[in-house]
């Protein structure tokens, strides 16, 4: 046997021998972080000994304590693992299991079942009369397990007792009980959230309780319950009671079994879903109240945290549905965290259905009566639908009536698949442009069959811009909308989303938005016209943002529907590796209103340390609350001539990334427009002058107001906008309207 070190006797006679008048003269912290996990498994015996007894002198109590706080992970031999079930069997509690279930899994030997069975029964005994039966199932049957078969089969018995009014539960329990000891124990470390704060998480728990057979089947054992519960309820089969269904153990098992179904990204996990979201989140009568609100939520985050396409349309249909105020803007944001977080599992962003739509029209023709309903993905908005006559295939306007009056059902399914394409498209957009962050990137075999190829995700890749790796560190830039096709490259080739922050050449770039501008292409993000971010700045912090006077409810708005968190007087949100702090300041709430300012931005890494792409979006989403609450303040009704000095205060200032964006945008749109020239910082037509950062139009100097179409109709025709960007189109619009009033 090893002789102990002298800092590990030093502790034992510490824990041992008789108190010192004063902690001072104990072994301090810095002997006990130095214990190797080994000693550790063999002096927790002891520790808990001295923990136990209440007649243990304080400075003890304080030594022992300290062991078990800051020893780190601790490793047992089967003695010490035997021994440490023994002391706990002297003064047992009924928490106990949870300390015996965790050791068994970080014991190096095998156990010795025999010196643990009889310790192990009268820790079973405890919690049983403790009532520490539910929440600690896992636990508990793990040590019933090396008690004996009467032990076992007592606890079983007991746990189906407690759990015969919750049936998921009850369900997830069975599984256990048909399992071993050592997979009860990995489960329990898997659920194991406040119990033994003191001892790291092993690290591979939760994988190794996913691949357990009986685990998954037990899951899908338990949404299927569910599912099945929850259209017996809307059948009207069992009694509503608002905020009742799935109450207690029976929430958190439902929860449990859809993060691990949605973890797997199991087959079966989309379709159980899409019955379980919708129907807790509305009620079997016309009430706004849901069958469990606290379930809702609870599926909706783990959608948000896990997502699989066909979860979030299982979630964007609960949406769809909800009739709660309150639980409606919780869903709305938490949808869009959701389609976003897609990019960060791009080997399930992938995966779409094709819906039924022809891969070389990019069309799908459905029968209605004499018409046919024509639903065509190529177009520039988006999925559309149009209708021609079955019998020679004439172009119609609009929806004919006779599909209205006498094929109802038909109209509704070709509408209802429009908006399953348009949804489709959404996210698989919003995954894409996630990806920029993660520096995601795809196979090209992978990324060619379903993405590119692929009959609803082809509109959305062909307007994009991509890279191929050629030779390593070597990347090509392509258009699949150029006319020149996919190119040629090997299957195992990288592919990722050209990016203007990658290149330090000016000319791709303009190249690139040149090229745009001609096809006319739309692009599904803004990706050519995307502004970059290069601060001269490397530390952790830039003043890049400071100075403008911001409206504080427009900015806490979007920055909750962008996913930025408030922590107390900043706003905090990850961008893949980095974390950003937006400093307002002042002490801000939701609902706040008012003013703010911009004291500082700080990222963690520093600037210098950062990819340029990650560092260019993480300032991004900055200039965009600053633009955002920027305009809203200048926007104000209150224009009075405090904010009309501030204006031109800000006028006289260089334009930022987003203006100068803008303004290069601008001189693409309105290149040869008679009349109309674009400054540094601002647009002259005719004797008026349109600031590029505000949009606010002076003639001789003096602020006028220009009263513009709302875009309807019977507006005028715009030219093609690059990009959808309320400012950018109000400024061709004042353009368009100032050159027809002096016409």
């Amino acid at each position: 046997m090893t002789e102990p070190t002298p800092h590990v006797r030093r502790l034992r006679a510490a824990l041992t021998g008789p108190p010192p008048s004063d902690r001072r003269f104990l072994p301090g912290l810095d002997e006990i972080r130095r214990l190797t996990p080994a000693e550790l498994g063999a002096l927790l015996p002891l520790v808990h000994r001295v923990i136990a007894d209440e007649e243990s002198p304080d400075p003890l109590h304080w030594l022992a304590r300290a062991v078990q706080q800051e020893g780190g992970a601790p490793e047992f031999t089967a003695a010490t693992c035997a021994e440490l079930f023994a002391v706990l069997a002297e003064r047992p509690k009924r928490t106990d299991v949870t300390l015996a279930a965790a050791a068994l899994l970080r014991c190096a030997e095998p156990w010795d079942v025999s010196a643990l069975a009889g310790p192990a029964t009268v820790l079973v005994r405890a919690a049983l009369d403790g009532g520490a039966a539910l929440g600690r199932e896992a636990e508990l049957l793990a040590v019933a397990g090396l008690a004996g078969p009467a032990s076992e089969a007592e606890a079983a018995a007991t746990l189906r007792a407690a759990l015969a009014d919750r049936p998921l539960t009850r369900i997830a329990c069975e599984a256990l009980i048909a399992t071993g000891v050592r997979e009860r124990a990995l489960l329990a470390e898997d659920l194991r959230w406040t119990h033994l704060s003191a001892w790291p998480r092993l690290p591979d728990s939760a994988q190794a309780a996913d691949d357990q057979a009986w685990y998954v089947e037990g899951a899908r054992r338990v949404m299927t319950e569910a599912a099945a519960h929850l259209a017996a309820l809307h059948r009207g089969e069992v009694e509503y009671a608002a905020d009742t269904t799935f109450a207690g153990p029976d929430a958190e098992t439902l929860r449990r079994a859809t993060c691990l179904a949605l973890r797997r990204d199991e087959p079966w996990a989309g379709g159980l879903l899409a019955e379980i979201l919708p129907k807790v989140t509305v009620a079997p009568t016309p009430a706004k109240t849901l069958p469990s609100q606290s379930v809702c939520i609870a599926l909706a985050q783990t959608v948000e945290e896990l997502p699989t396409p066909e979860a979030v349309d299982a979630l964007r249909e609960a949406r769809r549905l909800v009739r709660h105020a309150g639980v409606t803007k919780k869903l709305d944001r938490i949808l869009r965290r959701a389609e976003k977080n897609l990019g960060k599992r791009p080997e399930v962003a992938l995966r779409l259905p094709d819906l039924g739509i022809d891969v070389s029209t990019g069309r799908r023709r459905l029968p209605v009566g004499p018409y046919v309903a024509v639903v065509d993905v190529t177009a520039d908005e988006g999925p559309v639908l149009t209708w021609e006559r079955a019998d020679d295939g004439t172009a119609l306007r609009g929806t004919p009536a006779v599909a209205r009056r006498d094929h109802p059902d038909e109209l509704a399914a070709a509408r209802a698949l429009v908006g399953q394409l348009r949804t489709q498209r959404r996210t698989l957009t919003l995954a894409l442009e996630s990806g920029f962050v993660l520096d995601t990137t795809y196979r090209y075999g992978r990324w060619r069959a379903e993405l590119a190829e692929h009959p609803v995700a082809r509109a959305v890749t062909r307007r994009l811009v991509w890279e191929i790796e050629r030779t390593p560190g070597v990347w090509h830039a392509f258009l699949p909308a150029d006319g020149d096709g996919l190119p040629d490259a090997d299957p195992s080739a990288a592919v990722r989303l050209w990016h203007p922050a990658r290149t330090t050449d000016p000319a791709e770039r303009s190249a690139w938005r040149d090229r745009i501008m001609t096809l006319a292409l739309r692009q599904p993000l803004r990706q050519v016209f995307r502004e970059q971010y290069a601060p001269r700045e490397t530390g952790a912090e830039t003043a890049l943002f400071e100075g403008p006077l911001l409206d504080a409810g427009t900015v806490l708005g979007l920055a909750a529907r962008e996913g930025w968190s408030i922590e107390y007087d900043q706003l905090v949100r990850e961008f893949g590796p980095a974390r950003v702090s937006v400093h307002l300041g002042a002490k801000v709430y939701p609902g706040m209103t008012g003013w703010l300012g911009v004291c500082g931005v700080r990222l963690d890494p520093p600037l210098g340390a950062l990819d340029p792409v990650v560092r260019s979006e993480a300032l991004r989403a900055v200039d965009l609350l600053v633009a955002v609450g920027t305009f809203a303040w200048w926007d104000a009704d209150d224009v009075g001539q405090d904010r009309w000095q501030r204006l031109r205060q800000v006028h006289a200032q260089p334009l930022g990334a987003q203006a100068r964006m803008r303004r290069d945008a601008l001189r693409r749109i309105l290149a040869g427009t008679e009349g109309v020239h674009v400054a540094d910082r601002h647009l002259t037509v005719g004797d008026h002058t349109v600031h590029l950062a505000t949009g606010r139009v002076s003639r001789d100097g003096e602020p006028v107001e220009i009263a513009l179409p709302d875009g309807g109709p019977k507006a005028r025709a715009l030219p093609f906008l690059p990009y959808d960007e309320q400012l950018l189109e109000r400024i061709v619009r004042t353009v368009e309207v100032v050159r027809a009033a002096s016409a």
